[in-house]
């Protein structure tokens, strides 16, 4: 879960993105292959309210979207 909106997070993992602490907060695989954002994929799921309820629907939109053979990873 984050604050930052999909395109400030996927500008954060195509930079290799550290925290002020130095912890790499990117993923390698995005950095590497990721080329573009598919916000039709994406922008019919409302904010969610807490960290549960992200977790949930990030494995459930995974999940969904492997069913239709795209590359996802998810924690």
């Amino acid at each position: 879960m984050t604050s930052k909106t999909p395109r400030e997070r996927f500008e954060q993992h195509k930079t290799g993105y550290r925290n002020k602490n130095g912890h790499k907060l990117s993923s390698n695989i995005v950095e590497k292959y990721g080329l573009y954002l598919r916000p039709s994929l994406y922008n019919h799921i409302a904010p969610l309210s807490n960290r549960d309820e992200a977790i949930t629907m990030e494995k459930k939109l995974a999940l969904s979207l492997r069913r239709q053979r795209y590359a996802v990873w998810f924690n």
